[in-house]
């Protein structure tokens, strides 16, 4: 995740009963604490940044009210139906007006997780693509599937050290080359020129994001380790009309990648 780590607005949450909040004032201590340190991050002021803040929110406050108060807060959802190993929960990033994070709300540190690519884990990808209207819904605008984009940061690019999903919009030079380059893409990985980086791309035929991305990528002999990759899942329809995704993986010493940076905060697109 790049400098600025995320975390929900609990100026939103103003109005709670005064019971929940006495028994949730540690937990709401430590999303102020997190919240502070994104203030201090964009204000470019060095602070101890406590990796272990998204967690905390997620398990300690979204699952813990979603399971005893039947509300997601401080998320905007919270989905346990198979499980708290098998759910996930949507937060909305304190970083732009359109971003959300696809969360597991199983312990996992991130992309380099051992479990990451193997099928033992629910599609996350499938679940951040099913957000993809809370981008729209903040935008004020329907979005095509190609203006909205997925992305996670290698394991040496992130603050946080729970497993997360950006889904927010595409920048606009990067939806534009990929709809002039789209014939340069197959269903095999392979070398890719984006806007001075060089990527490994596929396709991906299909209305929803499958098979999971994260086993695709390791199925390529170059992903590994995963920790060295991040990943980009962006919305594409393709000439034939049929929808899709591009798949776009960068690989750097340490994990030092960030493929969130193909994602737009200040959501661009929907002002065209």
């Amino acid at each position: 995740m790049p400098i600025k780590p995320p975390a929900e607005n609990l100026a939103d949450q103003g109005g709670a009963p005064a019971k929940r909040r006495r028994w949730r004032l540690p937990a709401f201590a430590a999303f102020a604490a997190l919240a502070g340190v994104v203030s201090l991050a964009a204000l470019g002021v060095g602070a101890a940044v406590d990796e272990n803040a998204l967690w905390k929110i997620v398990h300690g406050l979204c699952v813990v009210d979603e399971m005893h108060l039947h509300s997601p807060a401080p998320c905007v959802a919270v989905d346990l139906k198979s499980g708290e190993e098998d759910g996930s929960a949507v937060l909305k990033d304190l970083v732009g007006k359109t971003q959300f994070l696809l969360i597991p709300t199983r312990r996992l540190a991130g992309i380099e997780d051992p479990l990451i690519g193997t099928g033992a884990l629910p599609n996350y990808w499938r679940a951040a693509w099913a957000a993809r209207g809370l981008v729209s819904k903040n935008a004020q605008k329907e979005l095509p599937r190609d203006d909205i984009g997925m992305a996670i940061n290698g394991a040496g690019a992130r603050t946080q050290d729970q497993l997360h999903i950006h889904v927010d919009c595409v920048r606009v030079d990067v939806r534009a080359a990929l709809e002039a380059r789209a014939g340069e893409i197959g269903d095999k990985w392979a070398d890719f020129a984006l806007l001075g980086h060089t990527y490994r791309a596929r396709r991906v035929s299909s209305e929803e994001p499958d098979p999971d991305p994260f086993r695709l990528l390791a199925e390529d002999s170059r992903s590994s380790p995963l920790r060295d990759d991040s990943l980009a899942v962006i919305g594409a329809r393709f000439a034939s009309g049929a929808p899709g995704f591009v798949l776009l993986a960068e690989k750097a010493p340490h994990g030092a990648t960030h493929a969130e940076n193909l994602l737009d905060h200040s959501c661009a697109v929907a002002l065209q």
